[in-house]
């Protein structure tokens, strides 16, 4: 990212964290081994929590009874997760909290002090801003190497937080008008303004069809590029204008009996975020890293929300465990997960899958949290 984007995004962060909180300073969020508590409440409802985690006790369930000394929270952000965590877990010794965007540590950093506080924990909190693809380095070198092979568990919650689709200035959503960022954090290679304005319309096409999976990919390729020649593409509501999604969807029944139409633009934005911030890419380095980094017995949590990601773990997991059928090897995401080789073939497995099928939201909690309705977790336990 040039330096000029690099001052925008920061300028972006800071003044919605000035918002969540005027003490927090997010120009230097790393280690915090402060033990003294916090005002900010660690409750999980949602007139309190900035972002309801999804699934949570499902999670809890996951790490129930087991022994927990070192915790890593690949995707902190506002903490919710990780609090719960350590709350069910007060002897845990060492919890990481990885997540490139400042203003989720911001947040989550009071978060995990009041329940270190609550429990009389003496656990060491550490801080990491950046993207969970450097896991395996951040263990490296945490408490000297000693983190390194020995995690009791990892969680990955791989959706966005509310507090960045509610966010305008962030640019993720078109149910609101803002600045087509879409950033997640200060290390994305382009903002999503610069991919609709400067990519050829058959790399447009390409993660639209790829990472969105939409079916109209030539039709909105094509219309982007020509509304841009006449002005260039700058906000949420532009785009959507652009593509040519104002109002009701064209189609005017859903895919199938009993699911819910989806916006139109939702696929375009969702490929544009995926692109942004290199999303697959991410995972594609995170799995095989994660499972090296846990000890025999540990377990790792992944929550996933479109069917790309699900694919990818569930596969992933199946080649881990030695069970991935020929025809899956074959067939399986175009992202090989190469740190995986070890587990294929006639080679021992290195990992068992804990979920037959994913764990969905019960009822009551995709009724209080929509957004939780298309979660999927998955677990595997290192062998």
């Amino acid at each position: 990212m040039s330096g000029g984007n690099r001052q925008v995004f920061s300028s972006v962060v800071e003044s919605v964290a000035a918002r969540t909180d005027p003490d927090i300073d997010v120009s230097n969020i790393h280690d915090d081994r402060r033990s003294s508590g916090s005002k900010a409440s660690t409750s999980n409802s949602e007139d309190d929590s900035p972002h309801v985690p999804v699934l949570l006790d499902e999670v809890l369930s996951t790490f129930q009874g087991r022994p927990m000394r070192i915790f890593v929270d690949g995707t902190l952000g506002a903490g919710g997760h990780s609090a719960a965590v350590l709350t069910q877990h007060p002897n845990m010794q060492l919890l990481i909290g990885i997540d490139k965007d400042p203003v989720a540590h911001s947040i989550a950093q009071k978060r995990l002090e009041q329940a270190k506080s609550d429990t009389h924990s003496s656990v060491t909190l550490r801080h990491v801003l950046g993207d969970f693809r450097g896991m395996k380095g951040y263990l490296d070198q945490a408490e000297g190497g000693a983190a390194a092979g020995a995690v009791s568990a990892i969680l990955l919650d791989l959706g966005m937080s509310s507090m960045q689709v509610d966010t305008a200035e962030r640019g993720f959503s078109f149910a609101q008008d803002g600045p087509l960022d879409m950033r997640m954090g200060p290390s994305a290679v382009a903002s999503a303004e610069e991919i609709v304005n400067s990519w050829s319309e058959a790399d447009l096409g390409r993660i639209f069809r790829e990472y969105g999976e939409e079916r109209a990919w030539r039709r909105i390729a094509s219309k982007i590029v020509e509304v841009r020649e006449q002005k260039p593409i700058r906000t949420t509501l532009q785009l959507a204008a652009a593509i040519g999604f104002q109002g009701r969807s064209r189609r005017t029944t859903p895919r199938r009996p009993g699911t819910k139409q989806i916006h139109p633009a939702t696929r375009v934005f969702q490929a544009l975020r995926i692109a942004v911030n290199d999303e697959l890419g991410a995972l594609e380095m995170a799995i095989p890293d994660a499972i090296e980094s846990l000890e025999p017995g540990g377990r790792l949590a992944i929550i996933s929300f479109h069917s790309l990601e699900d694919r990818a773990v569930k596969w992933a997991f199946l080649r881990a465990a030695g069970r991935a059928t020929p025809e899956e090897e074959e067939h399986g995401p175009r992202w090989q997960m190469a740190g995986l080789d070890g587990a294929s073939g006639n080679r021992p497995a290195i990992g068992q899958i804990l979920t037959k099928r994913p764990v969905l939201a019960q009822e009551q909690e995709a009724a209080r949290n929509p957004r939780s309705r298309s979660a999927k977790l998955r677990v595997l336990e290192k062998l």
